[in-house]
């Protein structure tokens, strides 16, 4: 007597409990996209921690050209 499939098996189980084999082609596909998405989020994150830098960098060049001249003003008026 035949043992009946898994029904796992359609999405990729490996349990090695039936006597399904995997499918090659899902799992490439399963890489590819854990891949893409490792990638994709890396790359949004970086966007997002250059995008914090420049504008602490902006924030600290305009504090800098207060700060300037106020201290310009100071000296004027002593």
């Amino acid at each position: 007597m035949s043992r009946p499939s898994c029904p796992a098996s359609e999405f990729g189980c490996i349990c090695k409990r039936c006597a399904v084999d995997r499918d090659d082609d899902l799992e490439a596909l399963k890489q590819f996209n854990r891949a893409t998405t490792t990638t994709a989020t890396f790359l949004i994150l970086l966007a997002a921690l250059l995008g914090l830098m420049a504008v602490g960098l902006l924030r600290t060049e305009s504090a800098m050209q207060r700060a300037a001249i106020i201290n310009q003003e100071s000296i004027v008026w002593k």
